[in-house]
Formats: C-alpha cells, structure tokens, sequence
C-alpha cells in the first residue's frame, strides 16, 4: 500500500482530530447522545453569517440554569462532542445544568492566533450572542456560564472569557496549555482548571510549535507547562499552593498517572486548578481514543474528567 506523504497525512489528521465521529442524525441518538433526550439544533446570524449551536436543556434543569459550552477541537464537529468526551450530557441530567455545543466556521475556532490557512471570524461575537439568547429567553443564570474545550477550543475557552470578561464565570481548557499570543496579551483574573499531557505530540508540554512533527502549518507556539500555570497564577494573584496530590491509578493499563495541584483557595477568583497527566496524550480523559496512540496519544481512565469540570465549574459564579 502506497505511504500517505506528508501533506496528505495532515489533511487527513486534521479532519478526524476531535472530528463528529458519527453523522448529525446520529448525534442525537440513544447510541451516540448520551442524554436522557435528543439535544436541539438553531441558528443565529452574526453579521450576515448563520451560525449554529446544539442546546440541551435537561428535564433536571431548574431554570435559570448554570449553562456549560463545550466548544470542539480544531477540525471537529458539534455533532460529535458528547461522544468525543465520554457523555457530558449524561452528567448534565444528573446534575441539572444545560450544555451547548456550538459550531465553529471550517471546525475552527478564532482563538487570537494567526493560524495559517484559518479565517478570523468573529466567534467571540457568535458565543456573545447566544449568551445573550439564552439569558433573555431564561434559560441560562448569567451568574453561572461556562466554557470548556479541548485543543482549538481550549484556546478559545480561555480567549473568550478574557473577550467576555463579565459573561464568563470559568473556563476549563483540555490539552491546551498557554499560547504565545495570549503570554503576550494584557489578561485579568479568570478562575481557570488546565487538563495536560506530558507526552501530548500536537501541544508540547515542555513548550514550542502547536502541532509538533506532525501539523505543518504555522499554528503559533505555547509556553512550557510550568510557564502556563504561573501565567495564570500571576494573572489571578493565586500566590498559594493549597492542594499537591495524586489521584490513585485506578486504570494500571493506561499507563497514566494523574498529578492534582490547586493555586488559590478552592472557589475564589484566584482559582487555577490544574490536572497533569502524567503519560497523557492529546486527549480527553474518559473520552474517546479517537485516533491511533501513535498520532495523538493515550486516553487517561485514572479520573473524569467531566465530573472534574463539574466539580470546578460549580464552586464559581459572577
């Protein structure tokens, strides 16, 4: 069989990266959905451009509800979200809050690089207004909003909190340490929670190229991991270590270890809580190996990571 060349072999990884597993139909099914029921699909125009989002609304909502945006990796699909990070609508049941998986222009989100290749749409203004939607129509607690990602979107979770500063409670960003474009960005206190792999091939943990070996456009760069933490720590005025620990390595054969550090005390603005995966790829822990170890790296199955998010998201509020 003929080798992918290079080119080829980017083009390929770059649409399955995060990508909608399976098709819109499917998205909403028992199989692939794992909530209780169907998520909703709409449209909202921004600037002459329609863009669209899932919303999911459980029936254990009681509105106004804390509101959870799950936003997709670079080349993925709304559609594919609730599979791609092992249910988070299922816990959305069994907690009561709303989720919304919305869809970036080309699966891709403006993040504040200059991505080679990428448009600079407006995202920010796209996520503004559904917030806006959602808080008129009384569904969301405005006090309560909050924004999570993987890769691209985990970029984008921390970049549109600081572009939305008064609608943003607290972001979580997964495999998505500190771009060199935010480092050199003015910042204010933002509680945030980073989940990072020290053998993630696509976002270096030691620093450097977005993409590795194996991306060949200019994504920008990131700061080492301890660089990125102490980015937010300083932007949050976290001068405290309250939490040093490892979590029990429950999964043995997935060769992962889980470190737990928290900066600031637990709920405060100042807040950064960081979970480093020791052995972990780019990937969502109890989420899906949606590409080969060899491409992306290992899934971590020591914790989940949802719940982790849950469990962050709801000590803050504006």
């Amino acid at each position: 069989m003929r080798r992918l060349g290079w080119p080829v072999f980017n083009s390929v990884l770059l649409c399955f990266i995060f990508s909608s597993v399976v098709s819109a139909s499917k998205a909403a099914s028992p199989r692939f959905w794992s909530g209780a029921k169907p998520p909703t699909r709409q449209e909202i125009s921004i600037a002459g451009v329609k863009r669209s989002f899932y919303i999911y609304v459980p029936e254990t909502a009681r509105l106004p509800a804390p509101t959870v945006f799950v936003f997709h990796g670079g080349g993925g699909k709304a559609e594919g979200v609730d599979y791609s990070v092992g249910g988070i609508a299922k816990l959305a049941d069994e907690k009561g809050f709303i989720v919304i998986n919305p869809s970036g222009i080309d699966k891709h989100w403006n993040d504040g690089r200059k991505i080679e290749g990428q448009g600079q749409e407006d995202d920010v203004a796209f996520i503004g207004a559904v917030i806006d939607g959602l808080v008129v129509g009384k569904q969301a607690d405005p006090a309560r909003i909050y924004a999570c990602g993987i890769s691209n979107g985990g970029f984008f979770s921390q970049y549109l909190a600081q572009q939305l500063k008064s609608k943003i409670a607290a972001v979580a960003s997964i495999a998505a340490s500190v771009s060199e474009s935010m480092a050199a960005s003015e910042v204010s206190c933002e509680p945030t929670m980073f989940v990072l792999g020290t053998k993630d091939p696509l976002v270096p943990f030691k620093g450097g190229r977005i993409g590795g070996k194996l991306l060949e456009a200019d994504r920008g760069a990131v700061l080492p991991f301890a660089d990125s933490i102490n980015f937010w720590c300083k932007a949050n005025g976290a001068t405290k270590l309250t939490v040093d620990q490892r979590l029990p390595d429950i999964a043995s054969a997935d060769h992962c270890q889980v470190e737990v550090r928290r900066y600031g005390n637990e709920g405060s603005s100042a807040e950064v809580l960081v979970y480093k995966i020791v052995g972990g790829g780019h990937t969502w822990p109890q989420g899906l190996q949606y590409l080969p170890k060899a491409m992306v790296g290992i899934v971590c199955r020591d914790f989940n990571c949802n719940e982790a998010i849950w469990n962050f998201f709801k000590m803050h509020h504006q």
